[in-house]
Parts: C-alpha cells; structure tokens; sequence
C-alpha cells in the first residue's frame, strides 16, 4: 500500500505536538513536586555559632556545681587597738590612730556542704610597721627619742558562709551555668597567733635615764568573726571575691609588758580576690 508524501508529514507533526505536550507536562509534575517537599540541610552535631536546643553555647558551662575551690585574697587592715599597750604607744609616741592597719593575704580552701551552704578554712598574715620618737622627751642632744613598733599577725580560721541565691542552675540534662553574682554571709572561729615587738631608744621614767632595748610578745588568742560579700563569675573556673569581715579577738601579753591588760587584736578587713573553681 503506498503512502502519499503528505499523510506522512501530517503524522510526523501530530507526533511532534503530543510528544512536547508530554513533555512539558512531565516538567511541570515535577516542579509542583519539588516545590511542595520541603528541603532539609544536614547540619554536624555541635557545629560552632549554631547552639542546639537544651545546651548552652559556648565554654562557660559545667557537668555539675564546683567541688571546691582554692583562692587568695589581698586586704586592708583596720586595727581597733583598744587596750592600755595601744593607748600607751599612741599617748608616749608619736604614735597615730591609723598607723597599725595595713595590708594583709590570706589563703582559702572551700567545698560545699549543701546547695546553698559552705565550708571554708583560711590562713592570713599582716605585718604593719611605726617608726616613733617620745613627744615628750628629748636626748642631751635635744635629738628626738626613735624607736620602731611592729605588729605582726597570723589569723587561722574555719568559716561557714551561707547563700543568698542559688550559685548555679542546671541547663538540659548535663551541662550546669554558675550564676554572674552570688551574694553569701557567714560566721567563723579560729586562732589568731600574735607578735608584738618594739625596738629602739626608751626613756626610764624613774630617773629619765635613755637605754636602748628590745621588748617583745607573742601568742595566740581565740577568735570570732562575723563576715558578707560576694563572688563574680569570671569563667567556669575563676570568680572574683569581695568580702567585708569584723574580727574579734585579744590575747595576753608577755613578761616584757608586764602590768598592762590583754591586748586588744580586733579589727575591721575589707578583701579581694580570686577563687579557682574544680
């Protein structure tokens, strides 16, 4: 059967057509369909600048509340100094009301002992130096009378210190945030060892004659304190410490002081320092 040059390109249009129909359909399936899936980007666990739910971003987390922790502490001493031996050294010499503060450290070891309770044990020492002359009296020279007064303390104390909020809370199942301000008060007992020394020129109130002499007492005395301040979180390992603290403590003097009462050892400390959490 022949067939005509024109039924066959009739049919290879009509071809044509259906098959572009076919395909632009095809395409157009498609697009609905990858434009109705949502699309979904795989992302590492733990990736850096994208925090994940329930954990914290950034290294500024622990698994748990601190064990512990060590510090060192630099204060400023205020001496009360109400006893006969101050009283004499300041009405005699020239001796001023401030001249026995001075600066002191101290060294801490702490734990917790219940969410908002610790337990603390310090050592401290200060050392404060008065050069002095007589106000009344004068050598054959009518050259002042000097001497030099030392005061030289070592504080040993256990403190317990309670806070005022909580020191941390916990973030999801594991990781644990320290608060940036926890505020605490506390009390504590201790010892509080003593040197007194006095060095130079003195006058012999009897027949006014001027020896030089060494005079000297030691000791230790009981102590008790009354304390509030605050730490600041620097990091998970470091907080900075503030800390107001009243001491009250006396002892008794040796052979070279005989006649006068108890020395009076209280005193007023402002402290700063650091503590390293583990």
């Amino acid at each position: 059967v022949g067939v005509g040059r024109e039924d066959l390109g009739g049919a290879a249009m009509k071809l044509n057509r259906q098959t572009r129909m076919v395909l632009v359909g095809a395409v157009l399936s498609l697009a609905c369909v990858l434009g109705s899936t949502p699309q979904v980007i795989a992302q590492p666990a733990g990736e850096p600048g994208r925090p994940q739910a329930g954990r914290p971003s950034g290294p500024d987390f622990r698994f748990g509340p601190p064990a512990g922790w060590v510090g060192v502490r630099l204060s400023k001493l205020f001496v009360r100094g109400e006893s006969e031996l101050f009283d004499f050294v300041r009405d005699d010499l020239t001796i001023g009301e401030r001249d026995f503060d001075g600066p002191a450290i101290s060294f801490e070891v702490g734990a917790p002992i219940a969410p908002r309770a610790d337990l603390v044990f310090d050592v401290g020492y200060s050392r404060a130096s008065a050069d002095s002359e007589f106000r009344e009296f004068v050598d054959e020279f009518d050259l002042p009378i000097v001497q030099t007064t030392r005061l030289t303390q070592v504080p040993l104390g256990v403190n317990f210190r309670f806070l005022l909020m909580p020191r941390g809370r916990e973030v999801g199942r594991f990781a644990w945030v320290a608060n940036s301000f926890t505020p605490y008060v506390g009390a504590g007992v201790g010892g509080l060892w003593y040197r007194f020394e006095q060095q130079g020129d003195f006058v012999d109130f009897v027949d006014l004659a001027i020896f030089d002499d060494y005079f000297e007492s030691s000791g230790w005395g009981f102590s008790s304190h009354l304390f509030g301040g605050g730490s600041i979180k620097i990091n998970r390992w470091l907080e900075l410490a503030m800390e107001a603290r009243y001491i009250w403590s006396s002892a008794e003097l040796g052979r070279d002081f005989v006649g006068f009462d108890q020395l009076d050892l209280a005193g007023f400390k402002i402290t700063t320092g650091l503590e390293f959490k583990f």
